[in-house]
């Protein structure tokens, strides 16, 4: 019976939103038309999805039926040989249960260091196996029957053995199947993909013993091109579960159209992982085989007239990302990477460096910012033919916060030697001509190659080509050689601030952002130079 309103309360609560005795049937889903070439011949497609399970995924199903079935393994160490879903939901239901957290996976060597941190994050220990990635449950050498003979010798041990435990596949005959056949009586094909064989078998047990008309269609990988979870043929037939009495028709698909549909089914908001895709693939392909073959009409419904499939989506996307982009490659269209995708410098966000308004004149640097305001108002008027022009100095006692003695820094050398200093330093990143024509007095001009009035317009950060192209010069003028690396070493040394202009604010906020990685005290002015009138204020 489903829990009230969908609730969940008490000491049991979890254990009871796992269980789905207490929860409403699981969705099952149609498919959009333009994922299914063959609705104008009437055939209708649907997506059982299993991925709303409390564990997202198909084997949560068959993990709780095991392991309700030996509650001695409450007190033992549970092993299994899996590398994905079947680890992932014994770890969650052993403690859903009992609390248990001695869960271990053992796991082939040629697992991604990425699956292996997934099984760490849900507390389970993983243990590496040499030899083939999928080894047929029967062979003695493998890791399935050395799990078997370790559990038989110690007492300690609780081995739920998911490739020949009956309790697997039972699971998908007491819920899956009559979950299906209650929401679509009509239906006329099940297909699912064939790991274990536990979903399946036991789906279709329920299903051929309500409607014998019902088929079966087996899904598998090709051979030596794997999809995680389904199997090849070759390495599944001597599973020991009833399989062969139900399943009437098997097909290959290939990995990529495993990616690739499963990539489509979950833009469309039926989100699954490679596997799910493929069991679609499959369909598809074999209702392209019946139609060509002229047996597609034997499948209809007698009552709707209709060829209702239902696939299962058994779980997520999210783990297998970067074998999508293997699989599919970035030749695919539907991968390709756009300019606006190009990664772009992550800004330091520590605290706030873009001086957007008056600066409390009690601020560390009170006298350096009450100069800096005072001369704002002629700064505009004024244009400075020299670096010590004497009219500058009148108006403004910027030049006295600057007298610290550096090498000046031409555009071939970019170097500078700063002495100690507790005064800030105002790099200016602007060319030579801007500098000379208005600059602060004492300010240092450091070029930024490429850096023009009015880059990219007036979304700097907007531009995917622009944001990359300064952020490699800034690396160049402050990192190129062991001179400039050199010069902000010893700014950073100093401990001075450093106030980095530009023309209007995007390059000195990146420029901030890599001095202040590098331990450096720096701010921006938001507009850059033509910004500095906004700071008079206190």
């Amino acid at each position: 019976m489903a829990a009230p309103s969908n609730v969940f309360r008490g000491p049991n609560s979890l254990a009871d939103f796992f269980d789905p005795d207490k929860n409403p049937p699981l969705p099952l889903v149609e498919i959009p038309d333009r994922l299914n070439p063959h609705r104008e011949d009437g055939v209708r497609i649907y997506a059982k999805v299993l991925t709303h399970l409390p564990a997202q995924n198909v084997k949560s199903l068959p993990a709780l039926n095991m392991l309700r079935a030996m509650p001695e393994a409450k007190n033992k160490r549970i092993v299994e040989a899996s590398s994905g879903s079947t680890a992932l939901s014994l770890g969650m239901i052993a403690r859903v249960l009992w609390g248990h957290e001695d869960v271990n996976a053992y796991v082939t060597n040629k697992k991604h260091p990425d699956s292996l941190n997934l099984i760490r994050f849900f507390g389970i220990t993983p243990h590496l196996y040499a030899g083939l990635t999928q080894q047929e449950p029967t062979d003695e050498t493998g890791v399935m029957c050395r799990l078997r003979r370790l559990a038989e010798k110690r007492d300690d041990i609780a081995y739920p053995g998911q490739y020949d435990n009956n309790n697997n596949w039972k699971a998908h005959e007491r819920w899956t199947g009559p979950q299906i056949l209650t929401q679509l009586p009509e239906i006329s094909l099940f297909a699912t993909t064939v790991g274990t064989g536990g979903c399946i078998t036991g789906t279709a047990s329920h299903l051929k013993s309500q409607k014998p008309s019902c088929r079966t269609l087996g899904v598998f990988n090709v051979f030596g091109d794997e999809t995680p979870g389904p199997r090849n043929f070759e390495g599944f037939h001597t599973c020991g579960f009833p399989w062969g009495e139900l399943m009437d028709a098997s097909v290959d698909v290939a990995s990529v159209d495993s990616y690739r549909m499963s990539m489509l089914l979950s833009r469309e908001g039926l989100i699954c992982g490679p596997s799910s895709g493929q069991a679609l693939q499959g369909i598809l392909d074999y209702i392209r085989q019946l139609r060509k073959a002229g047996g597609l009409g034997q499948l209809a419904d007698a009552t709707t007239g209709e060829v209702s499939c239902v696939f299962t989506l058994s779980d997520l996307p999210y783990q297998y990302l970067p074998q999508y982009f293997e699989k599919l490659g970035e030749a695919a269209e539907m991968l390709q990477t756009k300019p606006d995708l190009v990664p772009l410098p992550s800004l330091t966000a520590d605290q706030p460096h873009a001086i957007t308004q008056a600066v409390n004149c009690n601020s560390t640097y009170s006298s350096f910012w009450s100069s800096l305001r005072s001369c704002i108002d002629r700064l505009v008027s004024y244009a400075s033919p020299a670096d010590t022009n004497p009219s500058w100095q009148a108006c403004c006692p910027l030049h006295l916060h600057q007298q610290a003695p550096f090498d000046p820094i031409s555009t071939s050398t970019s170097t500078a030697t700063t002495a100690t200093s507790t005064q800030p330093l105002i790099l200016d990143l602007r060319s030579k001509a801007a500098f000379r024509s208005h600059h602060l007095p004492g300010s240092l001009n450091m070029p930024l190659p490429r850096l023009t009035p009015g880059l990219a317009g007036r979304d700097f950060f907007g531009d995917p080509e622009a944001v990359p192209m300064i952020e490699n010069a800034i690396q160049t003028l402050f990192f190129a050689t062991p001179q400039e690396r050199g010069f902000v070493a010893r700014v950073r040394q100093s401990q001075r601030g450093v106030l980095v202009l530009c023309y209007d604010g995007g390059a000195s906020q990146l420029a901030t952002s890599t001095l202040r990685s590098h331990g450096v005290e720096a701010y921006c002015v938001k507009r850059g130079f033509g910004g500095l009138a906004g700071l008079v204020g206190c």
